[in-house]
This record gives structure tokens, sequence and C-alpha cells, in this order.
């Protein structure tokens, strides 16, 4: 593997990552953020299906978008866009606020997905592709074990807001390992 293909990869594993590791880091924090903002096992359920709903809703056409302007800005659309929405769910003051951030959140993650399994696609041929596509799938399952370890770790030391703050990190690091690409 170069070192370009290698760059490609962690691109696009930390890109896909954030997008994983919200649908499942949420749950955790659910008890916590109805202790604080209220609404009751329907808004419980708003916060989870509104990412979800729009990720998958959005997911087809950002892959069309991928194919029609670049992987590379999709994907960084992606990414800025998932940063801000996670910013947004992390000082949300209301349910409403916070289903609405979710929702931008769900369509920020659809970018992510399939822009980041193209640049793989792009970047390996044979067998390599095979593994490169392995490996990018298992940090995806990863993501969903981390997700509720993180939340609790993150809710109990801390606040539910930290579930979502915590993806700017990866999201910083990611674009800027974009521009060597």
């Amino acid at each position: 593997m170069t070192k370009q293909q290698r760059l490609v990869l962690v691109v696009s594993i930390l890109a896909s990552f954030v997008a994983f590791l919200d649908s499942a880091i949420v749950n955790v924090a659910l008890p916590s953020i109805q202790n604080e903002l209220g609404g009751g096992l329907s808004a419980q359920q708003w916060i989870v299906d509104a990412y979800l709903l729009t990720l998958g809703s959005v997911i087809l056409i950002a892959g069309s978008l991928s194919d029609l302007f670049g992987r590379m800005k999709i994907l960084s659309i992606g990414l800025l866009g998932f940063g801000v929405a996670s910013v947004l769910c992390a000082i949300a003051p209301n349910n409403e606020f916070l289903i609405a951030a979710r929702a931008l959140q769900g369509i920020a993650g659809a970018f992510l997905v399939p822009s980041s399994l193209a640049l793989i696609i792009a970047a390996f041929s044979g067998s390599a592709q095979g593994k490169a596509i392995g490996t990018w799938t298992a940090w995806t399952g990863i993501a969903f074990v981390i997700g509720p370890l993180l939340g609790g770790i993150l809710v109990d030391s801390g606040s539910w807001r930290w579930i979502f703050a915590i993806n700017i990190l990866p999201i910083i690091v990611t674009l800027w390992l974009i521009r060597d690409i």
C-alpha cells in the first residue's frame, strides 16, 4: 500500500466513522437529554430517528452528487456540515432544536459515507481494493461498538452535550488530511 493509498484509507475511515458513531452514541445519552430538556419518549424517538431518516433518505442523492461534483468536494461539504450540525446539537436549548440539528447531521452524514467509499474504490484496485473496503467496513463496525461505551463515559463524566462535541476533533483532523490527497 502506497503512502497516498494509506492516506485515502485513513481519511475515508475517519469521515465515515463519525457518521456511524453518531448513530450509536446518542442512545446512551437519551435519559440524560430527557432529564435536561424534557420531552418524554416521543422526543427521544425523534432525536434518534431524525438522524437516521435523513441519513437514509439522502444517502443515494449524496452518492450521485459525489459522482457529479467530485468525491473530495462532497466529502468536504459533508465534513463541514457534520461539524456545524454537531455544534448545533451540543448547544441545543430544547428538543425541537436538537431534533432539527440531528436531521441536519443526518443529511451531512449521508454526504460522508458514499464519498468515503468512492475514494477507496478510486484509489485501490484488485485484491488491495477488497482489503481496503474490508478495513473500512471493520472500522464502521468498531464505531457501533465504541459508540455506547464512549457515550456512557462522556455522559457520566460531563454532559450529554459532549457526545456531539466529540465529533469536532476527528472532523478537523480529516479536513486537515484531505489537503494532501
